[in-house]
């Protein structure tokens, strides 16, 4: 019972802490869309699309093989594509209101950074589970240092369309953030049955997060005068994530 407490008090600060830690840095920022908000959102990209292959692809192959990982990241790519064309239905089920592109988009990528933390959240709860406290934290570590800067690119898009306020855009952050204890749990509690899983589901979150920030992030982040800039924010972005990665 203490090595579970260990792990679950772990995850939750690798997760639900650190996200919400990273969230309240749109506090920082006085309006929706500035310069700050375009380099942001580069950076975040930039992140976002290291994490797809740093800390889901590569890991994938590692627990799997290469068929499993690409099915997976098949269906990520679609299962987006698709969401897409619905994300303005839930919202009008649960609002009674129909929002607008810039809105959805920001939802998309919400609902992308959230899928993103499920395996993340097992991959602790397995590293914990294999009775190993030294792999453990150090998986702990590695995933809440990336998911400080997830908690900025979760708010950002969201109060940028100025639809959300900076308060509900950091509590979606922070519900963001939740589902990795929780997937945490499921995966330490069983461990073998969702190992085998595993290789799937960082595939298909990578898809879906490499086809959001792609397609949505990078696009939105590169206005006509900030263009080379937020280019630079990207490859930044990027370059942090890979060097985190390796130093981890």
């Amino acid at each position: 019972m203490t090595d579970f407490m260990t792990f679950l008090m772990v995850s939750i600060m690798a997760g639900l802490v650190a996200t919400s830690f990273g969230g309240l840095f749109v506090f920082l920022f006085k309006e929706a869309h500035s310069r700050k908000f375009d380099l942001a959102n580069g950076f975040a990209a930039g992140l976002m699309l290291a994490a797809s292959i740093f800390s889901l692809l590569l890991p994938g192959l590692e627990m799997g093989g290469v068929e499993e990982v690409l099915i997976g990241y098949l269906i990520g790519m679609f299962f987006v594509l698709m969401l897409k064309d619905r994300v303005h239905v839930f919202y009008y089920k649960l609002t009674g209101e129909s929002p607008d592109p810039t809105l959805t988009k920001a939802l998309i990528i919400f609902a992308a950074i959230t899928l993103h933390n499920m395996p993340e959240g097992m991959a602790v709860g397995i590293a914990f589970a294999s009775g190993s406290l030294a792999l453990g934290l150090e998986v702990a570590l590695a995933i809440g240092i990336q998911n400080i800067p997830e908690g900025f690119a979760v708010s950002i898009p969201l109060i940028a369309t100025g639809k959300i306020s900076k308060k509900k855009g950091f509590g979606l952050a922070v519900l963001s953030g939740l589902v990795e204890p929780i997937n945490g749990i499921i995966a330490y509690i069983a461990v073998l049955c969702i190992k085998g899983l595993l290789p799937y589901m960082f595939g298909f979150c990578a898809g879906a997060m490499m086809f959001v920030v792609i397609n949505e992030m990078i696009p939105e982040s590169q206005h006509g005068e900030y263009f080379d800039k937020s280019t630079l924010a990207i490859l930044f972005g990027f370059l942090l994530m890979f060097l985190l990665d390796i130093l981890l």
